[in-house]
């Protein structure tokens, strides 16, 4: 079983990722300026969401006592991995759409 020191520091490093490739994504937008599109926008502020998500899920991890967490993680771990691949693919699409959208 994963302690809840080695989940918190793969989602902190998953999120942190996840900031920098926005942070590369946001800059190609922004140079794109008035012809980026409102898409790639709705996109990106998606994308900021579930970070934003993500960090509140941290900070909750970090409350927990490792009693409670072993308790949570022992019914919510595949809700975790689950919610972890959404973020991955939505990575992906929105890195896609960039890249399709510079081509």
């Amino acid at each position: 079983m994963a302690t809840k020191q080695e989940v918190q520091a793969e989602l902190e490093k998953k999120l942190d990722a996840g900031e920098s490739q926005l942070d590369k994504l946001k800059a190609k937008l922004a140079e794109a300026g008035d012809e980026a599109s409102d898409e790639m926008k709705d996109a990106v502020a998606a994308a900021e969401r579930g970070i934003e998500k993500g960090r509140i899920k941290l900070e909750e991890l970090a409350e927990m006592s490792d009693e409670k967490f072993e308790q949570v993680w022992a019914t919510a771990k595949d809700d975790w991995r689950a919610a972890m691949d959404d973020i991955e693919a939505g990575w992906s699409k929105l890195s896609a759409k960039v890249k399709s959208f510079f081509a």
